[in-house]
């Protein structure tokens, strides 16, 4: 059976976005100038784009990168991450860029808790390319699979979670505790809840043609860069709509 991977490509819908204008990599070119591109192509209102402070349930969220991450998840739900402030930034179409393990271990914990990021008014298909090039800007490495391997959740069964839960497997053996990993199962309901919850995570898989994780952007809300990212476009200083400037 091909996994969940082997059926997607890379190469997410645009709308209102010229990706040749973002490249993966970003040019050194580019890097100089991304953050006031917006004010140099002639026009100053057409890359304005609404960003705010916004709150959903979980469930009513979804994945937009190809890989979460399920012992990564688990241990994080296990350890009490149960909504709040993803520290993320949202699409306009209800996408994650970034937190999706959080939003995942608490998709665990309580589908109906509510979570916290900042809606930006562009749809996935266009607000990658403009997030990964500004992450690029922000110097920000891009991010693979764990280094101790771990189960893609799209691809995860019941049984890889409960083995998971019991054995340890895919969990970080630094954070792992048999004992609290059961008494949690226990406490979220059983076997039974788990299963239904990886299911509704299952189901909000992420758009045809989402990229892999190397090729997601990257916005480290620790040193409050999705905070930057949300003003930047809402001043209108990433130039994300036609005229582009013209770049030397």
């Amino acid at each position: 059976m091909k996994s969940f991977r082997q059926h997607i490509n890379e190469e997410l819908k645009t709308k209102e976005v010229d990706t040749k204008q973002f490249p993966n990599p970003i040019t050194d070119i580019l890097k100089k100038i991304f953050t006031k591109k917006g004010k140099m192509d002639g026009n100053e209102t057409d890359d304005i784009v609404k960003a705010k402070s916004q709150t959903w349930k979980a469930k009513n969220l979804k994945a937009s990168q190809d890989s979460v991450y399920l012992g990564k998840a688990l241990g994080m739900a296990i350890n009490g991450v149960r909504g709040g402030d993803l520290g993320a930034i949202i699409s306009s179409d209800k996408r994650i860029l970034d937190g999706h393990h959080r939003w995942a271990a608490t998709m665990f914990n309580d589908p109906d808790a509510s979570i916290t990021g900042i809606e930006v008014k562009l749809k996935i298909g266009d607000l990658v390319p403009v997030l990964r090039a500004l992450g690029d800007v922000f110097g920000n490495k891009r991010r693979g699979a764990p280094a101790g391997g771990d189960k893609n959740m799209f691809d995860a069964t019941i049984d890889d979670a409960v083995d998971a839960i019991l054995n340890g497997n895919y969990m970080n053996p630094k954070f792992y505790d048999m004992a609290k990993a059961t008494q949690w199962l226990t406490n979220i309901g059983g076997k039974a809840v788990l299963e239904e919850r990886i299911k509704q995570i299952k189901k909000a898989v992420p758009p045809k043609g989402a990229p892999g994780r190397a090729n997601m952007p990257v916005i480290d809300a620790d040193v409050a860069q999705h905070t930057k990212a949300a003003a930047l476009l809402a001043k209108g200083d990433l130039d994300v709509r036609k005229p582009y400037a013209k770049v030397k």
